[in-house]
């Protein structure tokens, strides 16, 4: 097979589970947003931060490192495995020793029992996370659909017969731990391919991963610390019933990137890992990569900014009324931070972690200062404080990262962004003045969203045709 047949493929596959995978979870926050309170998804988006931070920390960096060496013995696999879950371990049991001390900064007390629910979810991540990353870096993205699927659908079911049966916020925080235990046993039974780790451990044999992942966990933190600081700083400056307000249209933003950027990221990594020494090539796969991104993203995220009322009615319902203006901030925050997501396949591609590291870092000096600043308007400060601070990222991003990398210019940096964003403007506002013909808000939404993508698909015929040839291709199969 090819390396551009193995590109559709794995592109074909991805994009089949990250679309089941975010229906069903648009599906969940539609029903729970109904059963449940701010207050409850306030209560969890701070497990969920916490939560994110220690299994960084349990993959003790070694899951990018094995798909950036290419030649890794049966043995550095097992010393890994077992590092994987005796870290894991070790962090689920502080993570239960601290949770009185957590439930008291918050004032929750039912925060110590949700969190030792989150301990669990660790544990069980660790003991499949090493058969998910062979399975991506080997690029059987077939079986690996099955499995994230199966996970994300076992979790859904469970969340909402807790949430139906009042179990209130416990079903925010079962249904994760049910959809892991899932996932972890479809992984062994489709992705192990018969293999099992063996009873060894040796330093010696690992400590090239741990120094090309001591870059990585530090990184990795700092950009997990990044992404949730303001859920956290949020939550203890204006509670967590304010941060659940917060957190559901955040999340739905989130979920259109869930959506598209694994598609486009776990088949880029390992593709831009096995290019790596011929810059010529790592450049032209990044730049198709970020003008695949642009091109999917940025009109989705114009069609959340223009028809936000429509679709916080229709998904979450009247209740959620006053996060329509986050949803529309959300919006333009989600589509500045889509042009960074591939960023940090082609750093771990190239091996340049250390860079990376140095980035994230400055960035949690950056952030935490906005972020209290932003605070002292509420919850539409704290989102603006982050579009503006993704909004100021986009130059330095390029100068620091993306250049050093790969070579890209600025010019056909931006040329990969400018075009499909424009398309996105024009086609947006074709449907926004259409669907105003409407009262009836799911109407309005359906025919936007129909004239819109029409209009989007036309245009970009004309002046983004790299990407409709590289979608037709992808939807034919490719031969």
């Amino acid at each position: 097979m090819t390396l551009r047949k193995q590109i559709f493929d794995g592109v074909r596959w991805t994009a089949v589970s990250s679309i089941v995978r975010v229906v069903i979870q648009f599906a969940n926050i539609a029903i729970l947003a109904r059963l449940l309170t701010p207050n409850d998804f306030g209560l969890i988006a701070i497990v969920i931060a916490l939560q994110a931070i220690l299994l960084i920390l349990a993959d003790a960096g070694v899951s990018n490192a094995i798909i950036h060496y290419q030649n890794i013995t049966q043995e550095q696999l097992s010393s890994l495995y077992w590092l994987n879950v005796g870290v894991s371990v070790m962090l689920a049991g502080m993570l239960i020793a601290s949770s009185p001390w957590l439930a008291d900064w918050y004032n929750q007390p039912v925060l110590q029992s949700l969190l030792a629910i989150a301990a669990a979810v660790i544990i069980v991540g660790a003991m499949e996370q090493q058969l998910r990353i062979n399975a991506q870096k080997e690029m059987r993205f077939a079986q690996l659909a099955k499995v994230e699927i199966l996970g994300v659908l076992g979790g859904f079911i469970v969340a909402v017969g807790l949430a139906w049966n009042g179990a209130g916020v416990y079903a925010l925080s079962v249904g994760p731990l049910m959809g892991a235990l899932v996932s972890c046993a479809s992984s062994w039974l489709i992705l192990a391919q018969g293999w099992r780790p063996q009873w060894r451990f040796r330093f010696c044999e690992i400590r090239q991963f741990l120094q090309f992942g001591s870059y990585m966990i530090g990184n990795n933190i700092a950009n997990t610390i990044n992404s949730q600081i303001d859920v956290l700083l949020g939550a203890r400056l204006l509670g967590s019933e304010a941060i659940g307000l917060y957190s559901v249209p955040k999340n739905l933003t989130m979920n259109v990137q869930m959506a598209i950027n694994p598609i486009i990221t776990k088949v880029g990594l390992p593709v831009m890992a096995k290019v790596q020494g011929d810059t010529d090539m790592l450049k032209s796969v990044y730049l198709n990569t970020m003008r695949m991104s642009a091109s999917i993203n940025f009109p989705l995220y114009v069609i959340i900014v223009l028809f936000a009322p429509e679709i916080i009615l229709f998904v979450v319902g009247e209740k959620w009324n006053s996060a329509i203006p986050l949803l529309q901030i959300f919006g333009i925050w989600g589509l500045l931070r889509s042009i960074a997501n591939p960023v940090g396949s082609l750093l771990i591609a190239t091996g340049r972690v250390k860079r990376s590291f140095i980035w994230n870092m400055a960035l949690v000096v950056i952030i935490v200062p906005i972020i209290w600043v932003g605070s002292q308007y509420g919850l539409e400060g704290i989102a603006f404080a982050m579009v503006g601070l993704m909004a100021g990222l986009m130059m330095p991003l390029w100068y620091f990262l993306i250049r050093p990398s790969c070579g890209a210019s600025l010019g056909e940096y931006s040329k990969q962004l400018v075009t499909p964003l424009i398309i996105a403007l024009v086609a947006g506002l074709c449907g926004y003045l259409a669907a105003g013909l409407f009262t009836h808000d799911l109407i309005r939404l359906i025919l936007g969203f129909m004239i819109s993508c029409v209009v989007y698909l036309i245009v970009s015929w004309y002046f983004n045709r790299t990407w409709v040839d590289a979608m037709t291709e992808l939807l034919k199969g490719h031969r």
